[in-house]
């Protein structure tokens, strides 16, 4: 099974770009805030015990995926520095234990770019942000501005581009 990790943070079109790499390479996609969602619905955000659930339930969707002869997926996933790396560290140690190839890409786009999406109309009747307020209090309180430890990630501006674009781009540069 292959891998692609694409990160960054809240309403940049993970997800979206995701849903169109998965289409092109017929891939599962695993939108990594299920597993946020779930967590914060058992044990609740913050609590004790959170992080802990939240990395199980993704790792068992990959190991699910594996164990079902998925031939890939794309994971969505929210990297915030140093706070993420307890997940991190278990994903890795997955891919290892499971010899699953991995990618990570890391999605970036100018502020005002990053505005428009979080406040589209398709961001409405979901749990995501979906104001400019909301957003830049988010873009204050965590750091997005590194790349996950432990690995190589190929960075993409998808400021200018759609989500079949930027799903292009990333497909031409994977080497899985």
């Amino acid at each position: 099974m292959k891998l692609v990790m694409v990160f960054g943070p809240s309403g940049i079109g993970k997800e979206t770009i995701a849903c169109n790499l998965a289409a092109k390479k017929d891939w599962h996609v695993f939108p990594q805030h299920l597993a946020f969602d779930i967590a914060s619905a058992v044990v609740g955000f913050g609590n004790n015990g959170f992080e802990k659930y939240q990395r199980d339930v993704c790792l068992q969707a990959i190991k699910t995926l594996h164990a079902r002869n998925t031939k890939g997926v794309v994971v969505t996933f929210c990297y915030v520095t140093k706070a993420s790396d307890f997940f991190i560290e278990g994903l890795l140690s997955l891919l290892h234990e499971l010899d699953i190839s991995a990618e990570f890409v890391r999605i970036k786009c100018d502020l005002d770019q990053h505005i428009q999406r979080v406040t589209s109309t398709g961001r409405k009747n979901t749990n995501k942000i979906q104001t400019k307020e909301h957003l830049l209090d988010y873009l204050k309180r965590f750091d997005f501005g590194e790349s996950i430890p432990g690995t190589s990630s190929i960075s993409l501006d998808t400021t200018q581009m759609s989500a079949e674009e930027s799903a292009s781009a990333i497909a031409s540069k994977l080497r899985i």
